[in-house]
C-alpha cells in the first residue's frame, strides 16, 4: 500500500561538527505529523525521522520501516528540488562541458653525467672522439 507523504517545509537547519548542512523537513504521513533531520551517510545527507527530539530505533517508534523509507524518499526529493544534490563537489571544474584544451610541457634536458676518461676503455674513447668530430662537422656545416 502506498504511503501518503506530504512534505510541507524543508530548511537548512544548522551545521554538524564537520561543517555539513543539516536539513530539517516537516510534513505528514497518512495524516500523522513528522519531523526529519539529516545525517551524513557516505558523504550524502540522508533523512532520519525524529520522535521526542531524537531518532528512535524501530522498537520504540510509532513509524515502521516502510513509513521511514517513504518519509526519507519524499524529504530527499523535496530537498534536492530546493537545494540541489547536497553531495560535496570533489573537483572544482575549470572547463565548461564539451570544452577541450591542449596541454604541453617542457622538460629540461638532464645534464650528461661526468665520466672520468680513466674509467673508459680504449674503444669507448675512440667512439667519443669520433662523436665529437661528427658534432663539430655538423656544427660547421
Amino acid at each position: 500500500m502506498a504511503k501518503a507523504v506530504e512534505v510541507n517545509k524543508v530548511t537548512a537547519f544548522s551545521e554538524d561538527k564537520k561543517g555539513n548542512t543539516v536539513f530539517r523537513a516537516a510534513g505528514t504521513l497518512d495524516g500523522r505529523k513528522f519531523v526529519a533531520l539529516t545525517i551524513q551517510y557516505n558523504g550524502e545527507p540522508i533523512f532520519k525521522v525524529q520522535e521526542g527530539g531524537s531518532h528512535l530505533g524501530l522498537e520504540g517508534s510509532t513509524f515502521d520501516r516502510g513509513d521511514r523509507i517513504a518519509v526519507a524518499r519524499a524529504c530527499k526529493a523535496e530537498r534536492v528540488k530546493l537545494f540541489g544534490s547536497g553531495a560535496k563537489v570533489r573537483v572544482e571544474p575549470d572547463l565548461v562541458a564539451g570544452e577541450t584544451v591542449e596541454l604541453s610541457a617542457e622538460v629540461p634536458e638532464a645534464p650528461a653525467p661526468e665520466v672520468e676518461e680513466a674509467e673508459l676503455s680504449d674503444e669507448q674513447l675512440v667512439l667519443l672522439n669520433r662523436i665529437a668530430e661528427l658534432d663539430a662537422a655538423e656544427a660547421a656545416a
